[in-house]
């Protein structure tokens, strides 16, 4: 299993964030395909430090399977998506689950 995740800072506007994530982004990122399953949530922090406001994790079979989701029409869709409720944009970054 691979996978991809994303952090979010801090929005300007949280309840338009979160409105617009759930109700638009993370349908849009449900489709991309070879997705087996993803989460989000808005962490709290645990210890000293400011956590992201919002953290995406998505699963795929490996990393191959998640380079070709990522460049795949949905995957352009979900990138192009993210100014749209993230004007700071995002981190991304991935690893394998398990190894």
């Amino acid at each position: 299993m691979h996978c991809l995740t994303v952090l979010y800072p801090a929005p300007k506007d949280p309840a338009q964030f979160k409105s617009y994530y759930e109700r638009t982004h993370v349908p849009l990122a449900r489709l991309l395909p070879g997705l087996k399953s993803c989460t989000f949530a808005y962490p709290d922090p645990l210890g000293p430090g400011q956590p992201p406001f919002c953290i995406f994790q998505a699963y795929f079979d490996n990393a191959a399977a998640m380079s070709e989701a990522l460049r795949s029409e949905v995957g352009g869709k979900v990138a192009a998506d993210v100014p749209n409720y993230s004007p700071d944009g995002a981190t991304l970054f991935h690893f394998p689950v398990g190894a």
